[in-house]
């Protein structure tokens, strides 16, 4: 196992007790890839000599780690990272950065293209404009930490797509544009799930193989109006994603 990174030191975050410090810590290796997928973490021990603290709050901070999905508990071996798995609450209309920001890594996108084109029959139906008005394409990989989660294919009216392509895509969310930048109040979407085998270039742009099943998501995020803005179509590894509901009986 690799040596210990220098602990954050405690005047560094003054107003959280040293089980979120450790947390923290950990969550940030994780992210940086320090430490790898599929690696076993530092000791209960090594923790407790690197922070001065008792077995106790080093458990706790494990435990809230292994609750969020980040890592994972084998008896008699240890904890080890587990593969970055986003947890989509399908009750609340959410951005990337928030379905992610429980697992506290930083998420970004790769922007891969940008370009205006004819809708196609199924965009038009979506945003319910004629088939052949122009939008505005978007097309990125959404990343956390340094795991590439999914590639995102958004179309939107040209008149918002045009706004949106002067703006950093990179570093915000989309849904966090439209709402501070654009200030476009958003309502509600409309949401359909399926799996899909992958293209040789989704393949090769979420680290599977050829024909590997993925999660294909549609989304059509609308604004208070009820006008469509936002067409999605999402690609995504089967280890990538989980979703969430509370379903109540009437």
């Amino acid at each position: 196992m690799q040596d210990l990174q220098p602990c954050l030191k405690e005047k560094d975050m003054p107003r959280l007790p040293k089980y979120a410090v450790i947390q923290k810590w950990l969550s940030r290796q994780i992210a940086a890839g320090t430490f790898a997928r599929g690696e076993q973490l530092p000791s209960e021990h090594d923790l407790m000599a690197q922070f001065d603290c008792s077995r106790v709050t080093v458990r706790q901070a494990l435990d809230n780690l292994r609750r969020s999905g980040m890592i994972a508990s084998q008896r008699g071996k240890g904890y080890f990272v587990s593969r970055l798995t986003a947890i989509q609450d399908l009750q609340r209309l959410q951005s990337f950065g928030e379905i992610m920001a429980p697992l506290g890594v930083d998420t970004f996108s790769d922007v891969l293209d940008i370009d205006e084109r004819e809708a196609s029959g199924d965009v038009a139906e979506a945003l319910k404009i004629g088939a052949g008005t122009r939008v505005t394409r978007i097309e990125r990989l959404r990343i956390a930490g340094s795991t590439v989660v999914s590639l995102d294919i958004s179309f939107f009216p040209i008149d918002v797509g045009k706004r949106l392509t002067k703006l950093d895509l990179e570093k915000e969310d989309i849904f966090v544009l439209l709402e501070r930048q654009l200030e476009t109040e958003l309502g509600f979407a409309d949401l359909t799930i399926d799996i899909a085998p992958a293209s040789v270039r989704q393949a090769s742009l979420l680290g599977v193989k050829p024909k590997d099943q993925l999660l294909r998501i549609h989304r059509l995020t609308h604004d208070t109006t009820g006008r469509g803005i936002d067409y999605e179509r999402i690609y995504a590894r089967l280890d990538a994603m989980k979703f969430h509901a509370r379903l109540g009986r009437w």
